[in-house]
């Protein structure tokens, strides 16, 4: 497997409430450095990733589509599940930042998660050899509060009290 761990950052729109109170965008981003100025200050502190996504102005020719996303990131994981190996895809960020909108998208505006999906499936109902069997098997979690809940079960009761981490100690 080729793939390490990527790290990416986006800056998404303003919302309403950031419009509402005139907000000014501090982050500037030119290739894979993000940078944030300080308002008092102005003082200026960059930063590298492997990716920096402007997605904060869609007129802006440097926007950052989600198929843009999906091409550097989605990709690589489907990649390698399509191999055979478990693959992982962490959304990061406080609330309102953004994370939603990367890996599930709005409306006719996939994410990463269902371009990933539709290209799977896309790729096994294609597949010539009726003798191979797939077997898909996902899990969507999110952390919150120091509680794990299984997003595609919300109404699971273990939600409410948070689903149990469980650690082997011989398996990992």
């Amino acid at each position: 497997m080729s793939d390490n761990v990527k790290v990416a950052v986006r800056v998404r729109p303003f919302n309403n409430r950031e419009k509402e109170k005139n907000s000014v965008c501090i982050i500037s981003m030119h290739d894979k450095t993000t940078s944030i100025l300080n308002p008092e200050t102005k003082e200026e502190k960059s930063f590298a990733f492997d990716y920096s996504y402007w997605s904060h102005n869609p007129s802006d020719p440097n926007f950052a589509t989600q198929t843009i996303v999906f091409n550097d990131l989605g990709i690589g994981v489907l990649e390698n599940a399509w191999k055979g190996y478990n693959v992982s895809l962490f959304a990061y960020g406080q609330t309102g930042s953004g994370k939603s909108y990367s890996m599930v998208g709005y409306g006719a505006d996939k994410g990463i998660i269902p371009c990933a999906c539709q290209e799977l499936f896309k790729r096994i109902s294609e597949n010539p050899d009726s003798t191979v069997t797939f077997k898909v098997q996902a899990s969507m979690m999110e952390i919150y509060n120091e509680k794990v809940r299984d997003l595609f079960n919300p109404t699971n009761k273990s939600n409410e009290s948070g689903l149990k981490v469980r650690d082997n100690s011989k398996t990992g």
